[in-house]
């Protein structure tokens, strides 16, 4: 890869323990938004789903960026990846995905916190639940301004608050087995094409945010050494952290019809009493407060790197003079953030999926595009297999995609398209807008 012209203006402050919390906030933050598809989908398809799509998605992700980052950590980095290798244009297209997704994605936490209040407060209108998940963002995003030192810290605290009431249930859950967990297999009544649909879109979005770790990749101490291996310590540790809490909830308490949201306050007060219940519900928003902040440190240095191209204003590349974060940016996605919370949570995660496919399939392109071509000595973390397990990591998580593109497109290829299509017109645009100033 060649060194593109810009200079180091992050300084590296997050070491190991930081990095594995932001990449678990950002790759899990606990089992919390499953609830509601375990009746849609079903247990039992439910349940196969959590193991399987993360050897389909999410691990060859994750070897994909640890081999990745060894090669070329750079702040953007996938966005810069694909710049330098596949040309300004299928940059600009990843960037602009990515932007997109982020928009979606990074809305759907504060969403779920506003839902999980009901848990509270189960008569708290929509209206409310919006004005709570405004709330939410304002003061998340406030945390982001101070810089990933900050953001990294509490997310290690909000990691570990979180994960302690999920063993308790799980431990509780398992001592008091009594239902089959994966009977019925599929939920009577509902339609094959659109409960599978469902729930291959929902683990799908469970299991992203592998890669995300490298657009900060400038900000992290020696970090061809420590994304790998924080890659390596987490990822086992966020399958287990969907599938044995929901495993747990099903085979002691059942009831799977009425699972949604908040579900597992429930379960946690069935099996540990009030207390068990509100650290539940407590450790929930802790989970939707991780995963944004991770988020929003990921998707602003993305923007930035862009607009620090030349192919987003300039305006975005400004940092806070103090806390070196590109604070422009952050407090853009805040109100964008404050509006897309009005918006239904199931359009955002389907959308969202569409847009993050399509760049999680590019950065994939670009491991056996750079296998290919590259013929000098290579020491650090490689996927395993060779040639045969660099088209494998591109090629399982490319059919899953796939697969959910085919699922959801009888209700949502119009918007899908749009959002596919978008970064390439607007591409045209700016490009013939450049041309007409330099004439």
């Amino acid at each position: 890869m060649s060194e593109p012209d810009t200079t180091h203006q992050f300084k590296a402050r997050a070491g190991l323990v930081s990095v594995m919390a932001l990449i678990y906030a950002s790759g899990c933050g606990g089992p919390y938004g499953t609830e509601d598809y375990v009746a849609q989908t079903g247990p039992g398809l439910m349940i196969l789903l959590l193991f399987v799509a993360p050897w389909l998605w999410g691990v060859p992700m994750a070897l994909a960026t640890a081999e990745l980052a060894c090669m070329r950590p750079v702040e953007g980095g996938y966005y810069r990846w694909v710049r330098e290798i596949f040309g300004d244009f299928w940059g600009f297209q990843v960037g602009g995905w990515t932007i997109i997704a982020s928009l979606l994605d990074n809305a759907l936490y504060p969403v779920l916190f506003g839902k999980a209040l009901l848990y509270w407060f189960p008569d708290l209108p929509f209206w409310q639940q919006g004005l709570a998940a405004v709330g939410f963002v304002l003061v998340l995003t406030f945390v982001n301004y101070r810089g990933i030192q900050i953001v990294g810290a509490t997310s290690v605290f909000l990691t570990l608050f979180l994960i302690a009431p999920l063993i308790w249930i799980v431990g509780a859950g398992l001592l008091n087995a009594r239902f089959n967990p994966i009977v019925p297999f599929r939920a009577p009544g509902v339609d094959s094409l659109e409960g599978f649909g469902a729930g291959i879109a929902l683990v799908m979005w469970l299991y992203s945010g592998m890669s995300e770790i490298s657009t900060a990749a400038e900000e992290i101490r020696r970090p061809e050494r420590t994304i790998p291996l924080a890659l390596l310590l987490v990822v086992p540790v966020i399958i287990l952290s969907y599938t044995v809490p929901v495993l747990a909830g099903l085979t002691s308490i059942g009831g799977w019809q009425g699972w949604n949201s908040g579900q597992f306050s429930v379960i946690g007060e069935l099996l540990g009493g009030k207390t068990l219940g509100t650290w539940a519900f407590l450790g929930s928003v802790a989970g939707y407060m991780v995963i944004f902040l991770a988020y929003m440190v990921w998707y602003s240095r993305l923007t930035w790197a862009m607009a620090e191209d030349g192919s987003l204003p300039k305006a975005l590349t400004r940092l806070h003079p103090r806390h070196g974060t590109p604070y422009v940016t952050i407090l853009i996605y805040a109100a964008v953030y404050s509006f897309l919370v009005w918006i239904p949570f199931e359009r955002l995660l389907v959308l969202d999926m569409w847009v993050t496919g399509a760049y999680c399939t590019t950065i994939l392109a670009l491991l056996v595009r750079l296998r290919s071509r590259r013929a000098e000595a290579f020491t650090g973390f490689r996927v395993p297999g060779g040639r045969l397990g660099a088209w494998l990591v591109v090629l399982l998580p490319a059919m899953t995609w796939g697969v959910v593109l085919a699922c959801t497109a009888r209700e949502d290829w119009k918007a899908g398209t749009a959002a596919l299509v978008a970064p390439a017109l607007i591409y045209a645009v700016m490009k013939r807008l450049r041309r007409s100033q330099t004439i």
